[in-house]
């Protein structure tokens, strides 16, 4: 026997996503209404960004070196022909005479002579010439003018040709830094390695023959006496290809002091190791000392020690300056989905396109308007992500619109059209949407279902078949719905048990809503219609099961409510507060064992209007259920005496399984506290608390004295690895309370450069207590190479000169003293600075 439902009298409310609403009354007239209001596609910015790849270098081409002495093929006297010389070709006269008078030492005639044959076109005897020329040429010095005759001396064939040749190379390499292109054995080996290629050298007839003993001793990481730095700089690269750090290491130690030739390709590589071996921070410290070398090489070596790792593209960017950093640390930060931290980094490096894919992705628009909308010269994709940002801000479009309408037409029709959509203008929206499925929408909060239908004849996509099976379900065709659904979504299984339901098909609508996945948004729904059904179907107690089932699972809901009205009042409908007081009222007024949750809203609905008796009296019938500490903090929440509201907050506090219970009880005891100056109460119930709240905490506990307190609670945070510059800036405090160098090892590696430096600063002063000069002086001059500006800069540079003077190197303390900053400096550090200059000689650096 069919009966309605009781939670409609006369008719079923029947709500699908997309806030849709059917209504079908149990009569002769059947009338369905509805609208959709589907928002419009959300756009999103690219998921990744892309960024330039750092690359490590093979420094090998900077610690070849050229040759060191020239090597010439000795040169041959020309034996006369005959006794009569009248005969005898003019330009072979001139060179016979010049050879004589060049291995007799007489350059001046030999170059006299030989000119007129490097003169002479077509003189079989130029090319020799023009050797000879060459080694007198290089003789005097003039290694540019040798240079170009050795070049046209290579050109030819002759008996001099490949020594021309070689020469000609060594010479490219003296002065230009690079060997021109060859084919020779050995010099085409060398421009292998000067151009970032291994190269081994043939030395078999080569003129260069020390030179190439030496390269190949270069390309095998063998020490050779003549090139010593060279070979084992190599030596030391070599190990590092390989993989043995260690003995890379040791290497470039010895060549990482001032002073050491090739200083820059050891610190280069002692950056990389510190790298690899987890050491990044000193490994950009190496790159700072870098960059006073060889700032190019510096700054390859920022980018591939920065290029994985936020916090060390912070720090390269605090040693440098360069923007490129913190670019990079937006982008590391984007790509690994903390949007919050990237659109910080963005902001500062002033990367506006990359701030707001950011914000985007955070979802927060108003900031996205903020950004774009006062920004002068503004693009295509600025008007995109504006429009965009202020649709989904709920922000007036009208004056980005207007500017759009000449600029970019496409984008003024689709935003104009979503807007009108969003106001409800369905019409309007109509006659600027070009999607059709956008168009289907509005059609259909037009009412305009069989045109919906037909503007979508032939798409099959999972939207354009929904909105079609809605579409006949409001045109009161169930069956011709379900032509347009399959079982694959958790709303065609919804559509398709709605669709048996208004057939009176109880049954099956049940087991499609059943149907529906635990984790879809219509689940609640979808319990409740099954509970529906089974009681127009007659299964009353089936219906009660899922009644309960939405309060037990979805307590907060507003299926909820409609559940708790079945079961309590079947003739009810949508419920106002007052008609679900009433019904909640005679509910627990029936029913021996009430439901917890329907106890637990009548004594708030009772707070709200304020019955505190009734309230009272609820909550304490909840002290044995699930939601017991919920009730307590309810009566803590209603009770005016302090101390008996402490008891109860401390009980929930203590005894309480859900966090979410615990954390406003302790919330509210902080209140408390605050509000009766109790400052260690406070302090302790911080301490147990985020950290956010302990750092609170260790302020409070040094605040009332409790150092011990405050070091524990801070060594907690500090064991955890959480930073924060407030937390940072306590521990300062807490430093100067306590005296615990720890704080100070911690602190030393802050990403904030000037608490950084400060702990830098205040671990020189405590090893200077304790005698330690050296390594007081190493924190005192990292102060003054770095921290520049810094309140405690010019302290640091008087304290580093202090030592040095003790120390005997007065010269140091003169050039230490030299780096005091004027302009930062106050009256008392002038007049220190200038009494410990006294007697000290200018700084010259040697």
């Amino acid at each position: 026997m069919w009966k309605p439902i009781r939670l409609f009298s006369f008719l079923v409310v029947l709500a699908f996503a997309f806030s849709q609403q059917i209504t079908r009354e149990f009569d002769i007239n059947v009338e369905l209404t509805g609208k959709i209001h589907e928002e419009k596609p959300r756009l999103s910015p690219p998921s990744t960004l892309s960024q330039p790849r750092a690359r490590e270098l093979n420094l090998s081409s900077s610690v070849l070196e050229p040759p060191k002495t020239m090597e010439f093929v000795q040169v041959k006297p020309i034996e006369k022909e005959g006794g009569v010389s009248c005969g005898e070709p003019k330009d072979a006269l001139s060179y016979r005479l010049g050879v004589d008078y060049y291995l007799k030492g007489r350059y001046e005639l030999a170059e006299q002579e030989l000119q007129k044959v490097a003169t002479t076109p077509n003189s079989p005897f130029k090319p020799m010439a023009e050797y000879v020329l060459g080694i007198i040429a290089h003789s005097k010095g003039e290694r540019e003018k040798a240079k170009n005759l050795f070049r046209e001396s290579c050109r030819f064939s002759h008996m001099y040709q490949k020594a021309s040749c070689e020469v000609y190379y060594a010479l490219h390499f003296m002065l230009r830094g690079s060997v021109p292109e060859n084919q020779d054995g050995l010099w085409k080996a060398v421009k292998d390695i000067k151009e970032g290629r291994e190269g081994i050298p043939a030395c078999e007839g080569v003129v260069f023959s020390r030179y190439c003993a030496y390269v190949r001793d270069f390309s095998q990481g063998k020490e050779n006496p003549d090139y010593r730095d060279s070979t084992l700089l190599r030596s030391g690269i070599l190990f590092y290809l390989k993989g043995d750090l260690q003995r890379a290491k040791q290497v470039f130690t010895q060549y990482s002091q001032p002073g050491r030739t090739y200083r820059d390709v050891a610190l280069y590589y002692l950056s990389l190791i510190d790298y690899k071996e987890g050491r990044g921070e000193q490994a950009l410290r190496n790159a700072s000392i870098l960059e006073t070398i060889n700032p190019s090489l510096a700054s390859e070596l920022y980018a591939y020690i920065s290029e994985r790792d936020v916090y060390l593209s912070r720090l390269a960017y605090t040693l440098t300056k360069d923007r490129r950093f913190l670019e990079r640390a937006g982008i590391l930060s984007y790509n690994s989905g903390d949007y919050a931290l990237a659109l910080r980094n963005f902001l500062e490096a002033g990367n506006l396109r990359y701030a707001v894919y950011s914000a985007i992705k955070m979802g927060n628009y108003k900031k996205v308007v903020e950004l774009l909308r006062d920004k002068r010269e503004k693009d295509k994709e600025d008007y995109l992500w504006l429009l965009e940002s202020l649709y989904w801000s709920g922000e007036d479009m009208s004056k980005a619109l207007s500017e759009t309408a000449r600029l970019y037409p496409d984008l003024h029709r689709e935003y104009n059209g979503w807007d009108r959509f969003r106001k409800g203008d369905w019409l309007g929206a109509l006659g600027f949407f070009e999607d059709p499925y956008h168009k289907a929408l509005a059609l259909y909060n037009l009412k305009r279902y069989k045109e919906v239908i037909s503007l979508l004849q032939g798409r099959n996509d999972l939207s354009s078949n929904l909105l079609k099976a809605r579409s006949a379900l409001m045109m009161g065709e169930p069956s011709l719905a379900r032509g347009f659904l399959t079982e694959r979504s958790a709303e065609e299984l919804y559509l398709l048990g709605l669709s048996y339901f208004l057939e009176g098909n109880y049954a099956r609508a049940a087991t499609f809503f059943e149907r529906v996945p635990s984790d879809s948004p219509l689940k609640a729904k979808a319990i409740l219609r099954s509970g529906d059904s089974y009681y127009n179907a007659g299964d009353i107690n089936r219906a009660k099961e899922k009644y309960y089932e939405v309060l037990r699972r979805f307590p907060d809901r507003d299926e909820a409510k409609q559940a708790t009205a079945t079961l309590l009042d079947f003739g009810g409908k949508a419920l106002s507060e007052e008609e679900l007081e009433k019904l909640l009222k005679d509910y627990i007024a029936k029913e021996p064992n009430p439901l917890p949750d329907a106890l637990y809203q009548y004594a708030d609905l009772q707070i709200k209007k304020g019955n505190k008796g009734e309230a009272e009296r609820t909550l304490l019938r909840l002290m044995d259920t699930p939601l017991k500490f919920k009730a307590i903090l309810k009566l803590a929440q209603i009770e005016e005496d302090k101390s008996k509201k402490m008891v109860m907050l401390y009980k929930v506090y203590k005894e309480a399984e859900l966090e979410e219970d615990r954390r406003k009880a302790r919330d509210e005891l902080v209140q408390i506290y605050t509000s009766l100056g109790d400052t260690k109460s406070v302090a302790g119930l911080l301490a147990e608390g985020s950290n956010q709240d302990k750092v609170k905490a260790i302020s409070l506990f040094m605040s009332s004295g409790d150092k011990r307190s405050a070091l524990s609670l801070a060594n907690q945070l500090i064991n955890s690895g959480y930073r924060d510059q407030e937390f940072e800036r306590q521990l300062i405090d807490l430093y100067r309370q306590t005296g615990d160098p720890l704080l100070l090892d911690y602190l030393s590696k802050s990403p904030d450069r000037s608490l950084r430096g400060q702990a830098i600063y205040l671990q020189g002063l405590e090893l200077l207590r304790k005698g330690d000069r050296k390594k007081a002086l190493e924190r005192m001059v990292e102060i003054s190479l770095n921290y520049r500006g810094e309140p405690y800069y010019n302290a640091a540079v008087i304290e580093g000169a202090k030592i040095l003077l003790q120390l005997g190197a007065r010269r140091d303390a003169s050039c230490m003293l030299d780096r005091f900053d004027y302009n930062i400096a106050n009256q008392e550090e002038i007049k220190a600075q200038g009494k410990l200059r006294q007697g000290l000689q200018k700084c010259e650096v040697r």
